[in-house]
């Protein structure tokens, strides 16, 4: 067989697997988030506060730093902290649901669901190093975490609402970067732990697509 088609179906088998990975992950969150918001609302509401709140959240940031060291070392514990993750998430989306109404909610997943898959497909075709916008959306989003920081003590609407339109250009600039770096990551561990780097890589795409669908929402409830 030709190398080149060889690696060229080991490349789609890869991006597969990191979307197939991807796609589960949304599905626990959605299904966590469902359920919490339905079926076991009244146990939410009595357990749900700040503190539960801010553990789950520290948990996460955990949690994703572990499987970032654990990406190429252990796959499977990789692949299961992305799905503990994702029901986490799940849970502490609840809140979203209950804040916002149900047509600010669906307006905003399929503005960031139409804006991930536009800059996904740039990340796939085009041909040109991305690596300078991932550098400088990540620069930015250090900036904004400061910004955000801030306006915990000053509770401004009007920077509240500058930092969601930043926000979606900072991870529209991520997902393309990061759908570019799977292709980048495949050629330079070829067959190496290439689940738990799938594992990984579907994690970045799924904190990419969350953060966008949490801006869209603060825009379109403000409108």
């Amino acid at each position: 067989m030709n190398p080149e088609i060889s690696l060229s179906k080991g490349l789609n088998r890869f991006y597969a697997k990191v979307y197939a990975i991807f796609g589960v992950g949304l599905a626990i969150s959605a299904l966590s988030a469902y359920l919490c918001s339905t079926v076991f609302l009244n146990q939410f509401l009595n357990t749900m506060n700040n503190m539960t709140f801010m553990f789950l959240w520290i948990f996460e940031i955990v949690l994703v730093l572990v499987m970032g060291r654990q990406a190429f070392k252990n796959p499977a514990l990789t692949l299961a902290g992305f799905l503990v993750y994702s029901l986490l998430n799940g849970v502490t989306l609840t809140v979203t649901l209950l804040t916002y109404d149900f047509g600010t909610v669906t307006t905003a997943f399929i503005s960031s669901a139409a804006t991930f898959l536009s800059m996904a497909a740039i990340g796939v075709f085009v041909k040109r190093d991305l690596s300078v916008v991932g550098r400088t959306a990540m620069s930015f989003l250090i900036g904004v975490l400061i910004l955000m920081i801030v306006n915990m003590f000053m509770a401004s609407s009007t920077l509240d609402y500058f930092i969601s339109f930043v926000l979606i250009l900072i991870f529209s600039g991520l997902t393309a970067y990061d759908n570019q770096r799977i292709r980048t990551l495949y050629f330079e561990h070829q067959a190496e732990n290439d689940f738990g780097l799938a594992s990984f890589m579907a994690l970045q795409l799924y904190l990419d697509f969350i953060n966008l669908f949490l801006a869209f929402v603060r825009i379109f409830a403000r409108d």
